[in-house]
């Protein structure tokens, strides 16, 4: 494992523009290899690189100072003057890249532990997908399938003041719709960010690339190691990114898909049904779908009962007994008829 001193270091050549290209393959390994890592390397890009609008370097270097007495999160004792003398040949572009490069490496110093303290005082939810998909329905009204062998983390609180969610593996995300707070989803070495939306991102580690199919609404995708690569996706579009490896640029390729070719994507899902107070009689039109039966309800009373819960892997008489859990039915099954009595 890299050490922390020489990550930082790699890390300040990255932010400054100085860092080979053999350094930059080995630093986009040790991030992706390393979740501690990433998530710093993560938080001080947005520090110094959210910023689209092009600066001076004077400009560069008073933005940067006045970001780490923010993080100190202390008053600097003394007073400089960071500004660029005029007529000054000492101060020419090649000291100031240097400068700027020493006083990020500088920056990352004070930054690390005010991040790490933040982070390590931030306790996370995670839901774990074994060998059974699953669904989780978050705070805000987002939902999620989670396929098998596949991991999220996300923020205490999600929906009131953000929203960010950290996948490894495969999820397809129905998103609740919120403006004042976007949601943002970590996965590997992209960012993408949503307001309202729905789209399958499947990222295992085990395969060299990530592949987003967006099914509706719009989403922004953003190389983390790069935020100039960046692409807005519109739905029945699939954007693959090749993970980072020696030799191969990451660019983003985006490909125009039917709807009926992209669900594909999706497909794992059809087998998950979630449903929530919907009525019996609705209900068992979907389960005569995922089934492939036919079902009967006798009872008017009973057509109007409703239910909440979710079938992923379930038989259509797991799914009838955990049906009998909320209310005292009783069923028949012959073949492929099922009757659903009160």
């Amino acid at each position: 494992m890299m050490k922390r001193e020489k990550f930082l270091e790699m890390l300040s050549r990255k932010l400054s523009g100085e860092i080979s290209a053999e350094d930059r393959r080995v630093f986009d390994r040790v991030i992706e290899n390393n979740e501690e890592y990433k998530s710093l390397s993560i938080k001080f890009y947005r520090y110094f690189s959210h910023k689209e609008s092009p600066q001076t370097n004077t400009d560069q270097l008073g933005h940067i100072w006045k970001m780490i007495k923010a993080a100190d999160n202390e008053s600097i004792g003394e007073r400089f003057d960071y500004s660029t003398p005029k007529n000054n040949p000492f101060f020419n572009t090649s000291f100031m890249k240097i400068a700027s490069m020493l006083i990020l490496f500088i920056s990352v110093g004070l930054l690390v532990n005010h991040l790490i303290n933040k982070d390590h005082g931030l306790s996370l939810n995670k839901v774990v997908a074994n060998d059974e998909k699953i669904f989780k329905m978050l705070d805000d009204g987002t939902g999620i399938w989670l396929n098998k062998k596949s991991t999220i983390s996300y923020n205490k609180a999600f929906g009131k003041n953000k929203r960010e969610i950290t996948l490894d593996g495969e999820a397809y995300f129905d998103v609740a719709k919120n403006s004042q707070v976007p949601l943002f989803i970590h996965v590997g070495n992209i960012e993408i960010e949503v307001k309202g939306t729905a789209f399958n991102v499947n990222a295992y580690k085990s395969i060299p690339e990530v592949q987003i199919a967006l099914i509706r609404g719009s989403i922004q995708v953003t190389d983390r190691l790069n935020n100039n690569n960046k692409v807005q996706l519109r739905p029945n579009e699939k954007l693959i990114y090749s993970k980072p490896q020696s030799g191969i640029r990451n660019d983003f390729r985006v490909l125009s898909m039917n709807s009926n070719l992209l669900s594909m994507d999706t497909k794992w899902v059809a087998d998950t049904l979630v449903f929530h107070k919907e009525k019996l009689k609705d209900l068992v039109v979907k389960m005569e779908r995922k089934y492939d039966l036919k079902i009967e309800i006798r009872g008017k009373q009973l057509k109007e009962k409703r239910f909440s819960g979710t079938f992923t892997n379930e038989t259509i008489q797991q799914a009838l007994e955990a049906l009998k859990l909320s209310y005292p039915l009783t069923y028949t099954i012959n073949n492929r008829l099922v009757v659903i009595n009160d």
